[in-house]
């Protein structure tokens, strides 16, 4: 594997055995860095290898470690060695020896790369806690898919999901959930999983095939986590368990119903204002936004004649959520007069005796409705990554709320003596 990230060239003491490199030089005060800086990779000697690529015959000297995300890889010094170059256009690898230069064809259906996840400090997860720790991966940038480690889930009563990653300067953090009464220990360096980067028409494919038993768990135990009786925890524990597909919410779904919702307008000419301009982290925010929703599809790109602005607003836990100013939609859009709940109304009902109460939140609920193919191109909005039009009932529209509410109404009609 040729690696523009690593300094030098790396061997797998493993993969050292099956050449005919038997023995190498041993020195165990070499100490590598990972990409991040703070993770240690220790190498336990020093080998000359002989490579050869085609018929062409190359040497550097490598470093043996014990474990590494792949076989070999060719670092800089290698690639700084030999000239190398690599057009990806082409799909070609220019290796210069002895003044000569050779070509060679790239492989364009490499096998799939998992890398391991590490801790980046020790941590202490208190009991019934979630925790955000910093871990390291082995690229630089990049939304990559996580699975947890099966051998440290059998050693530590820890809770991980799989789900998507973005991978930032080598870094990026992973939720870990204590479900037990007593803390628990993570020493640094540790591998909590393995991160995949497949291409990118598999990734939709990949996530659909994600396991969600995990998830659906985890949820339930921060749901129940107020319950400080055992045997009533292990009850209710128990029948949630048995109806777990309602606490999935790893990944968001889109509703199939017979209602759609519909923009209908007065007569105008299309809105289209330039994108705001956003820098640093707001822009790679924007950016990991962007390939989320086009993930899930609920937005694509779009070709349409409206361009409304896009934002992105922080929430209270310090993430962002992209808005889009409608405000010019919403003044030729003819209001939907669907009613919407009383407040008034609400408590009244609610006060007639009622002991028990149940509520139902669906995760992304405007997202789980759709828009009539027609008008989704009025929904479009710019940003400095191209144009993209919803798919789904986004928020700041006019009639967003009504249609939703309409929406819900219908599928919760043969509920409502008992429902609100």
């Amino acid at each position: 594997m040729i690696n523009t990230g690593a300094t030098h060239s790396i061997i797998t003491e493993k993969t050292l055995r099956r050449t005919k490199y038997r023995k190498f030089i041993t020195n165990r005060n070499l100490q590598l860095f990972m990409g991040d800086g703070y993770s240690p990779l220790e190498a336990i000697g020093v080998v000359d290898l002989d490579i050869k690529i085609n018929s062409t015959l190359t040497t550097i000297s490598a470093f043996v470690v014990k474990h590494l995300s792949a076989d070999c890889l060719l670092g800089m010094d290698y690639i700084n060695k030999y000239k190398l170059k690599l057009d990806m256009a082409e799909h070609t690898i220019s290796i210069r020896t002895n003044q000569t230069t050779t070509t060679i064809s790239i492989n364009q259906q490499p096998e799939e790369l998992r890398l391991p996840v590490r801790l980046i400090n020790s941590v202490i997860i208190p009991p019934l806690q979630e925790v955000s720790v910093l871990v390291s991966a082995g690229i630089s940038s990049a939304s990559v898919l996580f699975k947890p480690s099966f051998n440290l889930k059998r050693q530590v009563p820890l809770l991980m999901c799989n789900s998507i990653l973005a991978v930032e300067r080598h870094t990026t953090s992973v939720p870990l959930y204590n479900p037990s009464h007593y803390a628990q220990y993570l020493s640094k360096g540790i591998i909590l999983g393995t991160i995949r980067f497949p291409p990118d028409h598999n990734i939709s494919l990949q996530v659909d095939n994600i396991p969600v038993s995990d998830n659906c768990e985890l949820n339930i135990l921060r749901l129940l986590a107020h319950i400080q009786d055992e045997t009533q925890h292990s009850k209710v524990k128990s029948v949630l368990l048995q109806r777990r597909k309602p606490f999935d919410n790893s990944k968001s779904t889109i509703a199939t119903t017979t209602l759609y919702h519909t923009i209908p307008t007065t007569g105008h000419h299309p809105f289209a204002s330039k994108p705001f301009p956003l820098y640093g982290e707001k822009r790679q925010e924007l950016k990991k936004l962007l390939d989320e929703l086009q993930l899930y599809g609920h937005i694509r790109r779009s070709d349409s004649h409206y361009a409304a602005p896009a934002i992105l607003v922080e929430k209270k836990d310090k993430k962002y959520r992209l808005v889009v100013d409608y405000r010019q939609l919403n003044s030729v859009t003819i209001k939907d007069p669907f009613p919407l709940p009383r407040m008034e109304d609400t408590l009244q009902e609610l006060g007639q005796g009622y002991r028990y109460f149940s509520k139902l939140d669906l995760k992304s609920g405007f997202f789980q409705f759709t828009i009539d193919e027609k008008d989704r191109h009025k929904t479009a909005f710019t940003t400095s990554f191209g144009v993209f039009e919803f798919t789904v009932l986004p928020q700041g529209l006019k009639n967003s709320p009504p249609s939703f509410q309409r929406i819900m109404s219908r599928i919760l009609e043969p509920c409502r003596p008992y429902c609100i």
